[in-house]
């Protein structure tokens, strides 16, 4: 009788280590708080503006190599650009600084893109250091309030997403973000990825909208950039 609480805590104790334990001994995925969107100041940059244009027979005329080389590199450029991301001094804080060729980073999870032709909401699966994440994009125009596809048949309206440390423009996220999958579940809903953060601290992460089409105000093409933290 005395006998059995005691193994009966033995057998708890190996339950309790096999649980902690995967069974090649690599350790178990992160348990600790997920990053998420930055909470800040609602996006309000299309206010007052007229909703810009989207016409596909923009598209007619492909972009060359060079156009694209010269917009699908990661990191802020914009010394010029006397706005910073946000709307605040890009002269206050390295996390404030965009690409002069884009608009501002948006705070929260939804907002208008740089030309205030789409409106963009976006989750994911939780955000860990160096852990598989999928994005889970919901696009519709603001002209008709219909939802982004593709021009073409097979054609996706999202094009690519791009993540990027604005303290860090040099440091390149790990090569599995290069191409991550891209699949429409349903009209103007796009998941994409995996892409993995490598580093912890203040992230970009851009979504593309036809780039095969020229970036001009009267094209399809489009983006949209939100701040994310990782822990």
């Amino acid at each position: 009788m005395i006998q059995r609480p005691i193994v009966s805590l033995l057998l708890l104790n190996v339950i309790l280590l096999a649980a902690g334990c995967s069974s090649d001994g690599a350790p178990t995925a992160s348990t600790g708080t997920p990053g998420t969107q930055v909470m800040g100041a609602l996006d309000d940059h299309c206010e007052g503006h007229p909703t810009g244009v989207s016409d596909p027979a923009a598209c007619s005329t492909l972009m060359s190599s060079d156009q694209e080389a010269a917009g699908a590199g990661p990191g802020p450029g914009g010394a010029d650009d006397d706005e910073g991301e946000g709307g605040a001094s890009a002269t206050a804080d390295c996390n404030s600084v965009h690409d002069a060729d884009y608009g501002a980073t948006l705070y929260n999870a939804e907002g208008d893109d740089d030309d205030c032709k789409y409106h963009v909401s976006w989750k994911s699966t939780p955000i860990h250091l160096n852990q598989d994440v999928t994005f889970t994009v919901t696009t519709r125009s603001k002209a008709d309030d219909t939802p982004l596809q593709g021009i073409e048949a097979g054609q996706k309206a999202l094009s690519r997403i791009e993540l990027y440390v604005p303290c860090s423009p040099t440091h390149f996220p790990p090569s599995i973000d290069s191409k991550p999958t891209i699949t429409e579940v349903s009209p103007g809903v796009y998941t994409v990825g995996p892409v993995r953060f490598d580093t912890p601290g203040r992230w970009v992460v851009r979504f593309h909208f036809y780039e095969s089409c020229l970036d001009q105000e009267s094209s399809p093409h489009g983006h949209i950039a939100f701040f994310v933290d990782v822990p």
